[in-house]
């Protein structure tokens, strides 16, 4: 099932957002990364705050997936997460093709990099990404750094 032409895409600084939205965003995470993943770690945290909050909302602002955008030395993608009834429709894929080309809109010669949990690698390597460097624990789960390849 794809989604809806409906879902529109938005993104905001966290100071642009509402704390209704602020608290949406923050209960997906912690669903999708706390309950369903049982990931104990510290959400929200300082990259919060000067990050690009990337949504994907149904025509009546219901929150359906997200994406955290930041910018140090190169671009980070993170946070990625759907809620589980919207799941299986594209949304998480959309989202991903979303977060990069805002990168690359706002600057593309910097490399765009994520932290991905290793059982996710098929899905990334299916949105550009490629493993860089070995497995490694985070937060008690195996991930893979990754880089988009333009």
């Amino acid at each position: 099932m794809k989604f809806s032409e409906e879902v529109h895409f938005v993104v905001n600084q966290m100071n642009q957002l509402s704390s209704k939205e602020t608290f949406e965003i923050l209960k997906l995470r912690s669903e999708v990364f706390v309950e369903e993943q049982i990931c104990i770690y510290l959400d929200p945290d300082d990259s919060d705050i000067d990050a690009q909050h990337m949504r994907a909302l149904t025509a009546d602002n219901e929150l359906l997936a997200y994406s955290r955008i930041y910018l140090d030395e190169h671009w980070h993608i993170g946070r990625i997460s759907t809620n589980s009834k919207s799941r299986g429709m594209g949304i998480g894929k959309a989202i991903v093709a979303k977060a990069v080309n805002y990168c690359k809109f706002e600057n593309n010669s910097l490399p765009i990099e994520m932290s991905a949990q290793v059982y996710l690698t098929d899905f990334y390597l299916a949105s550009g990404f490629e493993p860089i460097g070995s497995m490694y624990l985070e937060d008690g789960i195996p991930h893979l750094k990754m880089r988009y390849q333009v």
